[in-house]
């Protein structure tokens, strides 16, 4: 069996790349390092609040555009002013019922196919007890 043998402290302090280490001189730190350090950090400042990204523009057209969604959507469902001029149409109520009663047989024979996607509540609700 061929097993590479445990590294040692002075197999590390033979490596190519510590002796090449060795041979750089020391950095030492130029004589503006220290007025460097502190205007970048001066520049680099704090970061914003959260309540102030609130009112950054890109949340704010999100929000236009989220609002005018809204009034669309309430002004299609409320539907056209009422003239009282136009006549309204209103179904026959025998045709009414028939239709009611075609539905709730057709949602009956939905839920006795497939039993198992409808609860015990719902089911009870469908027979009308």
């Amino acid at each position: 069996m061929n097993r590479k043998p445990l590294h040692t402290d002075e197999s590390w302090e033979n490596d190519a790349v510590w002796k090449l280490l060795d041979q750089v001189p020391p950095a030492s730190p130029g004589p503006r390092f220290l007025d460097d350090a502190v205007r970048a950090a001066r520049l680099t400042g704090q970061p914003e609040p959260w309540w102030k990204c609130l009112f950054a523009p890109a949340p704010l057209a999100g929000l236009a555009a989220a609002t005018a969604a809204l009034a669309l959507a309430v002004l299609s469902l409320k539907g056209p002013a009422s003239n009282p001029s136009a006549s309204a149409t209103f179904p026959d109520a025998d045709q009414a019922a028939t239709i009611e009663d075609i539905a709730e047989t057709e949602t009956l024979i939905a839920a006795v196919d497939e039993l198992d996607n409808f609860s015990d509540h719902e089911l009870v609700s469908l027979i009308g007890f």
